[in-house]
């Protein structure tokens, strides 16, 4: 049988914070609410995660590494650097459309501290953050067209994904039809990649 402080009990309360966070996001999540569908006491809840905040960290990360994921699988097979660029952005803007409130999991807990030395558990399966991956997919670029961009390139890509997301999140922009927001992510990727791509390849 399994005691407070076995991992298993620590896992059942974290699977449960984070099914609570993917059905209605991060705000809707209690403590008190994880360790009653746990079947644990507050004590038991408490002896795992400190507070609140030290439950919620550990959901973030654990969907940092889903979004990874998602951008990993993005970039596999991808036929040339200027489409793996582009299907990561994607699939970034895609994550926050079919996982809203994992999505509000991970930018609920950003820093400047998780983005520069991702915990391991933020790590998706490639063994990559989701940053990582992109900054991958910006150099990849770099390298195929022989250019040379500001060490913030792969920052200012994301900052630029992550604002039109939370346009369609959290403005009147929300409820315009999908299919309008599709061709919004699509033709803003579109913008964001050829700023970086010149006309022609460098011979």
């Amino acid at each position: 049988m399994s005691t407070p402080t076995t991992p298993d009990v620590a896992n059942r309360v974290l699977d449960i914070a984070y099914e609570l966070t993917a059905r209605s996001g991060p705000d809707s999540v209690s403590v008190r609410e994880v360790q009653r569908q746990a079947g644990v006491s507050a004590a038991t809840a408490y002896w795992h995660f400190k507070n609140r905040a030290d439950l919620m960290l550990a959901v973030s990360r654990r969907a940092t590494a889903a979004l990874a994921d998602s951008l990993g699988d993005a970039s596999e097979n991808a036929p040339s650097p200027q489409q793996e660029l582009t299907a990561v952005c994607l699939a970034y803007l895609h994550f926050a459309r079919d996982h809203e409130g994992l999505f509000r999991a991970v930018i609920s807990n950003s820093s400047a501290d998780e983005l520069e030395r991702p915990h391991g558990s933020a790590r998706g399966r490639s063994g990559y953050a989701a940053f990582e991956i992109l900054q991958q997919a910006v150099a990849g670029v770099a390298a195929a067209y022989e250019r040379t961009y500001a060490d913030d390139a792969a920052l200012h890509v994301w900052a630029a994904c992550h604002g039109l997301a939370a346009v369609l999140l959290d403005t009147p922009m929300a409820h315009i039809p999908e299919v309008e927001k599709e061709r919004l992510r699509r033709q803003h990727v579109a913008f964001v990649v050829d700023a970086l791509v010149p006309d022609h390849p460098r011979e």
